[in-house]
C-alpha cells in the first residue's frame, strides 16, 4: 500500500459542516450545509465518497442541516489522480495541472487545499474564471460526526509569533511519492512571509494572484492554524509556462 493511499485513509469518516462561498472581494455569497462520508470498501482497495448538500442560506456565517438534502454527489476512488497530493498529516492539495499564461475562455483554473487534524477538516477551494480573474473562494469547515469540537478563531498574524519546529515535505509533479523531507528547529515567521496573506474564518488564510496573466511562475497557497501550537501551510507551484511543477507542505509546531 502506497504512502499516498495510507494518508488518504486518515480522512475516512463522516464529516458534517458547510460550504461558505465568498466573491473575489471576500463578500459572503451564501452558505450551504453539507455532510461528507468517506468509507473504505471491504476489499480495502477503493474508497467511496458520498456528499450531501442541504438548501443554501444567505447572510449567515455558519448554516446547519434542516430537512432533506437537495443534492447528492458520489465518487469512487480506486487510484489517485496525478494532481492530487497527500502529505504526512493526511492533509492534501489538488488543482489544475496547467494554468494558461494568457487566459483562455476554456480554461477555468482551480486549486483545492484540505487540512486534517484530529476531528476537524478545513478546506479551501479557489476558482478563477475564463478571463483569468479570481472568481470565488469556497471555505469548507468540517467536523467529525458525533464529536464536540469548535471552529478556530479567525486567522491573525499574531498566531505565528515565536519559534517553531518546521517539518517540510516536497512533492514534484509526475512523482508518486515525496521528493524530500526536511526538519528545522528554531524557525521564526517574518513579516515578509505574511505579505499578501488574506485572513479567513476558522484560522484559515490564502495567498494567490487575483488575476492570472504574465506572472513569471505562480504560487497558490493556503494556511490553517489548527491550534495555538500547530499551523500547516501548503503551496502549489507553477512555472513560467503555467505547468504545475510541485507542491510543498509545512507543519509548524511550537518549539
Amino acid at each position: 500500500m502506497s504512502d499516498q493511499w495510507t494518508r488518504f485513509q486518515r480522512n475516512l469518516g463522516v464529516w458534517q459542516g458547510c460550504f461558505t462561498t465568498f466573491d473575489q472581494q471576500l463578500q459572503l455569497q451564501h452558505v450551504q450545509p453539507s455532510e461528507l462520508t468517506l468509507s473504505l470498501a471491504p476489499s480495502g482497495s477503493s474508497i467511496e465518497l458520498a456528499l450531501l448538500f442541504w438548501p443554501k442560506q444567505d447572510s449567515v456565517s455558519i448554516a446547519s442541516q434542516s430537512g432533506d438534502p437537495v443534492k447528492r454527489i458520489g465518487q469512487h476512488f480506486s487510484s489517485l489522480q496525478p494532481e492530487l497530493c497527500f502529505f504526512p498529516t493526511g492533509s492534501f492539495c489538488r488543482g489544475s495541472l496547467f494554468i494558461a499564461p494568457v487566459p483562455q475562455v476554456w480554461s477555468r483554473p482551480f486549486a483545492e487545499f484540505g487540512f486534517l487534524f484530529q476531528d476537524r477538516r478545513h478546506r479551501l477551494v479557489l476558482l478563477w474564471d475564463g478571463s483569468g480573474r479570481l472568481d470565488r473562494i469556497v471555505l469548507i469547515r468540517e467536523f467529525r460526526a458525533g464529536c464536540n469540537v469548535e471552529e478556530r478563531p479567525a486567522f491573525e498574524p499574531e498566531m505565528l509569533s515565536g519559534e517553531w519546529l518546521l517539518e517540510e515535505t516536497n512533492r514534484i509533479s509526475g512523482h508518486g511519492e515525496d521528493h524530500s523531507n526536511v526538519i528545522r528547529r528554531g524557525m521564526t515567521v517574518e513579516a515578509e512571509d505574511l505579505d499578501g496573506l488574506i485572513a479567513l474564518p476558522d484560522g484559515g488564510a490564502i495567498r494567490a494572484p487575483k488575476t492570472l496573466g504574465d506572472q513569471k511562475g505562480v504560487d497558490i497557497e493556503a494556511w490553517w492554524c489548527a491550534g495555538p501550537d500547530r499551523i500547516e501551510r501548503i503551496v502549489r507551484r507553477y512555472d513560467l509556462h503555467g505547468s504545475w511543477v510541485g507542491a510543498d507542505h509545512q507543519l509548524l509546531t511550537r518549539a
